[in-house]
């Protein structure tokens, strides 16, 4: 018996040329790099530096202005597995939005380095309430930063706070008491 092949509405498999693009993607919107060695960015742009000593707010070009409220050392007992136990400096700060827009401090970093190179090591442990939200023209916030740093009393330090990503650094001075 002789079977017959039926190709009415049937199609040819495509080529790989033909293939389709996984979904999501376009073959007819991107062009290859002029140059196939080029590497991209290897670093972030450089951000502006506003100093200034731990005493004295520091106005940024953005019309917004950090103060340093308070520093205070204490002492870090774990809670939770995988906290550590040491001194460390609680950094409470105030950002105020002097500017004419809405600035937000979701993505705020601020960090703290010894004048001799130990870096004070970040924590959730202890008082720690980062800045956070959306600060309306002219409203003011608060944050708490904890750094484990061992030892902390008369060392120099250097605060770091950049309330928002790409805004500019207001940098802090001095000597912890």
């Amino acid at each position: 018996m002789a079977l017959a092949l039926v190709t009415a509405g049937c199609t040819a498999a495509p080529d790989a040329s033909e293939t389709p693009a996984p979904e999501g993607t376009s073959t007819t919107d991107w062009t290859p790099p002029a140059d196939t060695e080029a590497e991209g960015p290897t670093e972030g742009p450089a951000l502006t530096e506003e100093n200034g000593t731990l005493d004295a707010p520091i106005t940024l070009s953005t019309d917004v202005v950090v103060t340093i409220d308070k520093i205070s050392t204490t002492t870090i007992e774990p809670k939770t597995p995988g906290e550590y136990a040491g001194s460390a400096v609680v950094v409470t700060l105030s950002v105020a939005n002097d500017s004419k827009r809405a600035q937000s401090v979701d993505s705020a970093v601020v960090s703290l380095v010894t004048d001799d190179g130990d870096i004070g090591v970040a924590t959730t442990a202890g008082p720690n309430k980062p800045l956070q939200g959306e600060l309306a023209a002219g409203a003011k916030t608060t944050g708490t930063y904890v750094f484990m740093l061992d030892p902390t009393q008369g060392r120099s330090v250097k605060i770091s706070v950049n309330y928002a990503a790409g805004e500019p650094v207001a940098t802090f001075a001095g000597q912890l008491s």
